[in-house]
């Protein structure tokens, strides 16, 4: 049975970096009564992609805190002195910041934090009267203001969808799947960091030797990870705003130009295939037996069981070939959905089909959702509007300058100080006709 309903200014539901970050940022603030609830026991950060070594494409300095309040107690610098790591970090560089001890700086800030309800599965999500009711498999929770902060899912191509589980999945699981692949015939699809790093893990001999490995990417080539000074200016706070004021058909053609910005490989990772395949020649290795690289080609259809066919299609020349599987692993990306706790109140809100099949719930300015109920009521959503912010939506870099935009909306005043920062480049208009 359902305990009685807890009421609080304000439920985050999940408790991923996003409302992490509205949870440590809200800590200081007197006036909001905030609760977290995960389904998880704990904090769990791409655990199934957690590869020894692999490291973050963002400074860590782009923590839960940091941007907005460089002396929050919840900061990643914090985290390293309260470890007795910090002089060494210094040292060593923080360029170099693994994803496991990132992950582990998560939990860390979590437990910090007195407000994390761990084990709590949302169900639905009602409205009843002036309130969102809010019902999990522990309890009920009334509150007028909701932050969802869910993550993505996986995209998985259609082909894909009904294969066999253990043979065929997303690259977001593959740690917590099966390790001994010796003698398998496998097949990584997609060119991003999480494809590379799939294929290197495998090249390296962690699942054991292979019998053979084949890459394959849509992509013209395996491309390097777009990281300039100029490039990094759009994960500035300016050009988001920039972003949310263009025409749909503009924002669309900005994100896929700015593809490499977000799903490019480091050029670290890619030394190290590199380097590996050209050791392999060296040493004469015999496992895999065959190792392939396919760029400009995509991966069509599926046939048959394990051993599988895999549909191969040149891009260029329109040549199509089948590729025996009997392991096929998919670095494919994410995708944004519209949580099913939410089918009670969906009616309500506005959704944006985007491309990929994602869907994202439309939100105005401050993050807050175009909802048709009570004014009372406000839906925030984190980390879920790529098609409608921009690239840095759905990346670390702007995690606490939108949590301080979101609780400056919820309390009325501002609590934090979310005006752009200095920018070499200008996105602004205003003027532009004087100028020239």
């Amino acid at each position: 049975m359902l305990k009685h309903a807890d009421s609080y200014n304000v439920i985050a539901i999940g408790a991923g970096p996003a409302n992490l970050s509205l949870a440590a940022l809200a800590a200081p603030i007197l006036d909001i009564s905030l609760n977290v609830l995960e389904s998880s026991e704990k904090v769990k950060w791409h655990p199934g992609l957690l590869l020894a070594g692999a490291v973050m494409q963002t400074s860590p300095l782009k923590d839960l805190v940091t941007p907005a309040d460089p002396t929050s107690a919840y900061s990643f610098l914090a985290y390293l002195h309260d470890k007795k790591r910090l002089y060494q970090a210094i040292v060593r560089g923080l360029a170099s910041v693994t994803r496991s001890e990132f992950e582990d700086y998560l939990r860390w800030a979590a437990a910090k934090l007195a407000n994390i309800q761990f084990g709590e599965h949302v169900s639905a999500v009602e409205l009843r009267g002036e309130a969102f009711n809010i019902i999990t498999n522990c309890r009920k929770y009334q509150t007028g203001t909701i932050v969802l902060g869910v993550g993505r899912v996986p995209s998985v191509p259609e082909w894909g969808r009904n294969a066999p589980p253990n043979e065929v999945f997303h690259g977001s699981t593959l740690l917590l799947r099966r390790r001994e692949l010796s003698g398998k015939r496998v097949v990584v699809v997609g060119g991003g960091q999480s494809g590379a790093e799939i294929f290197l893990h495998l090249l390296s001999g962690a699942c054991g030797p292979l019998g053979t490995l084949t890459w394959v990417t849509r992509r013209a080539s395996i491309f390097a990870l777009e990281d300039s000074p100029f490039v990094n200016e759009w994960f500035f706070p300016q050009h988001g705003d920039w972003f949310f004021d263009q025409s749909e058909a503009a924002r669309k053609q900005t994100l896929e130009r700015q593809s490499l910005a977000s799903d490019g490989v480091n050029c670290s990772t890619l030394r190290a295939i590199y380097n590996t395949l050209y050791d392999r020649e060296v040493h004469r290795q015999s496992y895999p037996a065959h190792v392939k690289v396919y760029v400009d080609t995509t991966a069509e259809d599926l046939r048959g069981m394990s051993p599988f066919r895999l549909d191969l299609r040149q891009r260029k020349t329109g040549t199509s070939s089948q590729h025996v599987a009997d392991i096929v692993v998919l670095a494919t990306g994410y995708r944004t959905e519209i949580p099913s706790f939410l089918e009670p109140i969906a009616g309500r809100l506005k959704v944006l089909n985007a491309p990929g099949g994602s869907q994202e719930i439309v939100v105005d300015k401050e993050f807050s959702a175009r909802f048709d109920g009570p004014e009372k009521c406000r839906l925030y959503v984190q980390n879920g509007a790529r098609l409608q912010r921009g690239i840095a939506d759905t990346n670390l870099s702007l995690v606490p300058w939108r949590a301080s935009q979101i609780l400056n909306s919820i309390i009325g005043r501002v609590a934090y100080d979310c005006a752009p920062g200095t920018g070499v480049i200008e996105w602004s208009s205003v003027g532009f006709e004087r100028a020239c």
